[in-house]
């Protein structure tokens, strides 16, 4: 009976091993379900699975698991215990099958073991907010020589350095291992797939124009594994809203459609759709605005909002920022809603709780200033300015500069908005900062991508003419041209012309 056992181990583990590696974890738990009695590494690949699926499982599996003391196996077991435990926020337990691991690590003299255990205690330091520990751990990481081992030690480094706004959240860490990972191979999938995720976010809340092309570049490359659709459409949702921030409106919602079209569940479908919505109002389209936003109402109705696992509940907050200039007691329950959904509490959540208080203040403030109450809003908008300031997400801390402006008329919010947009002045923001200092000086003030339209447009240009000269698409220049327009206050490109003459601009 061995025998046969054996004979149909090596039949289907290896499979199991290349799907895991190739990043295909649904067919390598499939797999290894149908088979019984499978060997420990088998069990120990299962049990990385659970870890990402179902930590209870993952605890349970490991610990039931028999192999033979202080072997290379019981150090990979207890280095996983150590990482289940933390998940589950159990660090004194975490920390007792760690030390071991490492001690037996050391001891066998195996310096990848070492590295792969030091990995693994960097991460359960990171979940704590432990940046001491973290730091230690991430010295016994860089031991390794191997890629793999190399990998690892940047990706923790990277996860250390995350509430660090001077280290810009570690990305030269995810740069450099994005780097060593070819985006056409089917190799390290999850370290790809979970460093284009971060780094996309990142070049979104930071101003990172340099690893937008890096970003890109990865998203191109072989598909991704299904196991891995959530990371790809987070990378495809940030990456929109930093073209959005660069004033490239075309590409923004080329991405925020891909985005739309592949988003895991309804709930992400929703975010995305409130996402278009959200940046389509932003530059004047409000029909285009209008059909977005009722789709992502029309589909919110279908998701059960306090099951969610995730940040999807932050869609909520988006629909009740769209709807506060609309209906401001449907804005209003939507953040009751959002509410009643809870906390998530998940320890590999990157949105830590300040970001997220920011985060409800921010929405919350515009819709109590839709709702007439003042002071409450102020209070709220100066809370998110003041934590976005200090983790340094400039664009976030100038919308609320904006809002704050909007609700006070007090020069000191205005300049400080003009401070914190310095980089975004391309976008929507940027357009925002310009209408708001224009009634104070009487003068029309365009962005330099709309002023270069309006030059082109007072020399009787064609869209296509200005699309072919300024490098942007039909579309997008045409959108300009309309903001130009209105800024102008005039309906034709002749009315614009006469309106350019009498003030003399042209």
């Amino acid at each position: 009976m061995d025998a046969v056992r054996k004979h149909a181990f090596a039949r289907w583990e290896p499979e199991m091993h290349a799907l895991f590696a190739a990043g295909r974890y649904g067919e390598a738990a499939a797999l290894y379900d149908r088979h019984s009695d499978p060997s420990a590494e088998a069990s120990l690949l299962r049990s990385r699975i659970y870890l990402g699926t179902d930590v209870s499982r993952g605890l349970a599996l490991l610990n039931a698991l028999r192999v033979a003391s202080h072997s290379p196996l019981d150090v990979r077991r207890r280095a996983l215990l150590g990482e289940a435990y933390a998940l589950s926020g159990d660090y004194e337990a975490a920390d007792a099958h760690l030390d071991d691991a490492l001690a037996s690590a050391r001891a066998l003299r195996d310096g990848e073991l070492v590295a792969e255990t030091g990995y693994r205690m960097a991460r359960r330091y990171v979940m704590a907010g432990d940046h001491a520990g973290a730091l230690a751990a991430l010295a016994i990481a860089r031991e390794g020589r191997s890629l793999d081992s190399r990998l690892n030690a940047l990706h923790a480094e990277s996860a250390v350095f995350m509430n660090d706004p001077t280290a810009k959240w570690g990305t030269r860490s995810l740069v450099e291992l994005l780097r060593l990972i070819d985006p056409a191979g089917t190799e390290h999938v999850h370290h790809r797939a979970a460093a284009t995720h971060t780094l996309a976010v990142r070049a979104r809340e930071l101003y990172l124009p340099d690893v937008v092309a890096e970003v890109e570049r990865q998203l191109q490359g072989s598909p991704w594994p299904d196991d891995f659709a959530h990371n790809r459409f987070q990378a495809l949702k940030a990456l929109g809203w930093t073209r959005a921030l660069q004033g490239d409106y075309f590409n923004a919602f080329r991405f925020l459609k891909e985005c739309t079209r592949s988003a895991p569940t309804d709930a992400w479908r929703t975010m995305a759709l409130c996402d278009r919505a959200y940046l389509a109002t932003s530059i004047g389209e409000h029909r285009w605005a209008r059909q977005e936003l009722l789709e992502a109402e029309e589909i919110s109705q279908r998701v059960a909002w306090e099951g969610c696992k995730d940040e999807e509940s932050v869609a909520l907050l988006l629909l009740a920022e769209l709807y506060a200039p609309i209906d401001a007691a449907q804005a209003s329950a939507y953040v009751a809603r959002f509410h009643r959904a809870g906390e998530v509490k998940n320890a590999r959540n990157l949105l830590k709780d300040e970001r997220r208080r920011a985060l409800v203040d921010f929405s919350s403030g515009v819709v109590d200033m839709a709702l007439g109450n003042r002071k409450l809003a102020v209070s709220r908008l100066t809370a998110s300015l003041r934590v976005y300031r200090e983790v340094g997400f400039q664009w976030r801390a100038g919308r609320c500069a904006l809002r704050l402006f909007d609700v006070t008329r007090k020069r000191e919010h205005l300049s400080a908005a003009e401070e914190l947009l310095r980089n975004y002045s391309p976008s929507w923001l940027g357009d925002e900062l310009r209408a708001r200092r224009a009634p104070q000086t009487g003068a029309v003030v365009l962005s330099p991508m709309r002023e270069r339209v309006f030059k082109l447009l007072c020399e009787g240009r064609s869209n296509e003419e200005i699309a072919a000269i300024v490098g942007r698409s039909k579309a997008t220049v045409a959108n300009h041209a309309k903001a130009v327009l209105k800024c102008y206050g005039v309906s034709s490109r002749s009315a614009l012309l006469a309106q350019a003459h009498k003030r003399g601009v042209v």
